[in-house]
């Protein structure tokens, strides 16, 4: 057994540094921005004391065991997996975190439960009536008597009857027709099931019973995480299957491997994958009333209930408002040592990583450690008149960008600056709760990680004007803003930081065309498509960083009309060193992480063009077939506007080899940064597969050279299709690459032929 590694204690770590004298981060405290001696008598630029750490501031479950039962499952379950749908739940999830977020009760629960709760009853029942339509058009018909397009003709014309639908349901609408039409298309294959060899009117019906409970778990998702009879169900489900679901332990002996990489998933990727296993269960049932029975197994037991961490977040965001108040309310100069104590546990409980660190110190020693080291530096802003002068500091680096004008006008003398605070030591706890356990053996390494964690989250929160001239933990070179805890307003529950500094930026394009988003295209793609005629393009660009609890949904919803329009979470791009190097030539503002605390995440807005609540189509669809004799993997690139109109051009003036250079960057480009996590994603959901990180990097370098290959050798023959679907008033184009494999260990070792090539107008992902 491996041994613990020996963990300090409180009297240790103040003993390591016994005699040593550290100077103040103060330059004469706050005077020089006040001119008040708001600091106290404790603002000295010498303790003289060792006490402190050196300041920084100057059920449902698949029964059948038998082998042909089992595998039909795991094939309709893998054929099943439609990275649009996984979206579309995401981004449900997210609006329905935003109108809590922005209900006027909703903080209180029940009400603002209640406000979420009946646009998702209208969502379900508009798609309750769209299918209803398509079960009573198309009930008496099978399979294989279905034409091309008829299901999307049939529910283009049910939803227009309808009237205006809800963007988030007309993605969910598209994606379960989508959804639906795969089904439909592997029956008329491969008769997988009793249901689906039958009409189509019990299939329809089980797409229709299975959107309440959808919609349903959708609400207690909302805590990021599944709830625990859903969790354990999924999990269940996976073990069966040895397949590795987002958010659950691996199956002790899964013969599924796949890569670290994978690309971070959020609760609406479970959703679909929960979903998925339903949905194939009751299909391949013997009967529609075993069906029905399966789905309505689904149902939640807990209702809208909270996740379990909705009690440990509610207890952060009253922890801060009660520290803040603390350290506004102190007489100047006090040491908040129990204060502190009161506030690290409400830290600590919302981090899952913390629990080894606690387990190794033990909670108490954890807190009085970590207590008694933040207190003294502290206590040189402690009291109003301190808070004033750093609340003023703030405000002025962006008072009217992040609307901080609309506070209460006392709220405004003190609030920022003691937050700015909080938002320090919170931080710099929850540092320290990832620290590894090695770290923990020496009690001088424990002074100088909680002292470099300070540091750093203080250059983070505080004006640069109130840090010491010394300090090298700035992210930012030259004049910086700071973080700001957001949305601004009287219920101080905080669910995002926003940077104060919105960067005006001058965008060439190479820069535009070296940053890829996450759809899988490129910032070039993306201003082109928003009308950008003009390089270099000038715009602006938002920061934004993750606390615990955060969904995107919380951000864009208190974004809405900060530039005349709502904002849609496909406009939040995740910002990482390399993005804000190139974008912003700032490397330091970016995360490598994305999906936890801390991830930060940006936004390029147009000046003068308003934000529109369009949620960006993702550019490229990975599709892994393994029904057929053969493997298959399908690449779908969906052209925009701009980009179709500009291939019709060229092709017209017959620029084959501008044509050629044009996809030949693209698909290259996607090959590098998109296609391989894709490809990795698919394989998750494909049992009995096996793909390494370098496997999936491979294959899709072949494929994106072999898709340049296609379209150059094939352009005369496909230029004509491509023309047309480039004039067709549908919106972009899609071109399909399909590629053959011999067996799955020729995809593996990315073997394969040259692709079959299909171009339609509009955006394709079967």
């Amino acid at each position: 057994m491996d041994r613990m590694p020996n963990v300090v204690d409180r009297d240790e770590v103040f003993a390591a540094s016994e005699g040593e004298a550290w100077s103040s981060p103060f330059a004469g405290g706050l005077q020089h921005l006040d001119g008040a001696g708001a600091a106290g008598e404790g603002a000295s630029t010498e303790t003289g004391t060792a006490s402190w750490v050196a300041s920084p501031f100057a059920e449902g479950l698949l029964e059948a065991t038998g082998s042909e039962s089992e595998s039909a499952f795991k094939t309709l379950f893998a054929e099943l997996h439609d990275e649009e749908f996984e979206e579309a739940l995401q981004g449900l999830i997210d609006e329905a975190a935003g109108r809590y977020l922005t209900a006027a009760e909703g903080w209180s629960g029940e009400s603002g439960a209640g406000e979420v709760e009946a646009w998702l009853g209208g969502i379900a029942n508009q798609a309750d009536r769209l299918f209803e339509h398509l079960e009573r058009q198309f009930e008496a018909r099978t399979p294989e008597s279905l034409l091309e397009g008829e299901f999307e003709a049939a529910a283009a014309e049910a939803l227009a009857a309808q009237g205006p639908v809800d963007l988030g349901g007309e993605q969910l609408f598209g994606s379960l027709l989508g959804k639906l039409t795969s089904v439909v298309k592997r029956a008329a294959k491969f008769a997988l099931g009793p249901v689906l060899s039958r009409a189509l009117g019990p299939v329809i019906r089980i797409f229709r019973s299975a959107i309440q409970p959808l919609l349903r778990t959708a609400l207690p998702a909302l805590a990021s995480a599944l709830p625990e009879g859903l969790k354990a169900d999924a999990a269940a489900i996976a073990t069966k299957l040895g397949i590795t679901l987002p958010g659950f332990p691996a199956p002790a002996a899964a013969p599924l491997a796949v890569a670290s990489e994978i690309a971070p998933t959020g609760p609406g990727a479970a959703l679909a994958e929960l979903f998925d296993t339903h949905l194939a269960q009751a299909a391949l049932s013997d009967n529609e009333a075993m069906a029905g029975q399966l789905l309505a197994e689904w149902e939640s037991p807990g209702g809208y209930g909270e996740h379990e961490d909705a009690g440990a977040l509610a207890r952060l965001d009253a922890a801060r408002v009660t520290l803040a108040q603390q350290l506004t309310e102190a007489a100047p100069g006090s040491v908040l040592t129990s204060e502190l104590e009161q506030f690290i546990p409400a830290v600590l409980a919302i981090l899952p990583l913390a629990r080894t660190v606690i387990s190794l110190w033990g909670r108490n020693n954890l807190v009085n450690v970590v207590a008694d080291l933040l207190a003294p530096p502290i206590k040189l802003l402690t009291g109003a008149e301190p808070s004033k002068a750093l609340t003023r500091a703030i405000a002025d680096k962006g008072l009217r960008l992040l609307r901080l004008e609309a506070e209460a006008p006392a709220d405004r003398q003190t609030q920022l600056g003691a937050e700015a605070l909080v938002s320090t030591v919170e931080d710099t706890i929850r540092a320290v709760g990832q620290l590894p356990p090695d770290s923990l053996a020496d009690p001088l390494r424990v002074r100088a990680e909680i002292q470099e964690a300070f540091a750093e989250a203080a250059a983070r929160h505080v004006p640069s004007e109130v840090l010491r001239a010394d300090l090298d933990a700035h992210e930012m070179e030259g004049e910086s803003g700071v973080w700001v805890l957001m949305p601004r307003g009287p219920s101080r529950r905080y669910r995002y930081r926003k940077h104060t500094s919105i960067l005006p930026v001058r965008i060439s394009r190479p820069v535009a065309r070296a940053i890829v988003l996450y759809d899988g295209g490129t910032l070039e793609q993306r201003l082109l498509d928003e009308g950008t005629t003009a390089w270099p393009a000038e715009a602006e660009v938002h920061l934004y960083e993750t606390l615990p609890g955060t969904h995107l949904g919380h951000i864009a919803a208190a974004e809405t009309g900060n530039r005349g329009g709502p904002l849609d979470t496909s406009e939040l791009e995740q910002l990482t060193p390399q993005t804000a190097g190139l974008l912003l030539n700032q490397p330091g503002l970016g995360r490598s992480t994305a999906g936890t605390v801390g991830s930060r995440y940006y936004r390029v807005a147009l000046p003068g063009r308003p934000a529109t609540h369009r949620r960006h189509a993702k550019r490229v669809m990975v599709r892994l077939v393994m029904t057929g004799r053969r493997p298959a993997v399908r690449v779908h690139v969906r052209l925009g506007e701009h980009e179709a109109r500009r291939v019709g051009e060229l092709l017209a003036q017959r620029a084959d080899v501008r044509v050629v250079a044009a996809f030949r960057s693209q698909f290259l480009g996607m090959a590098t940064h998109s296609l391989p996590w894709r490809i990795l994603r698919q394989v998750q959901r494909t049992p009995g597969l096996t793909l390494t990180t370098e496997q999936a990097r491979t294959l899709a370098a072949v494929i994106g050279e072999r898709m340049v290959t296609a379209v150059a050798t094939q352009l005369r023959a496909l230029g004509p299709t491509l023309a047309a679907a480039t004039r067709d008033p549908a919106s972009g184009v899609t071109l399909t690459f399909e590629f053959g494999f011999a067996d799955p260990a020729a995809l593996a070792a990315a073997r394969t032929d040259a692709p079959a090539v299909t171009i339609r107008p509009g955006r394709h992902h079967d």
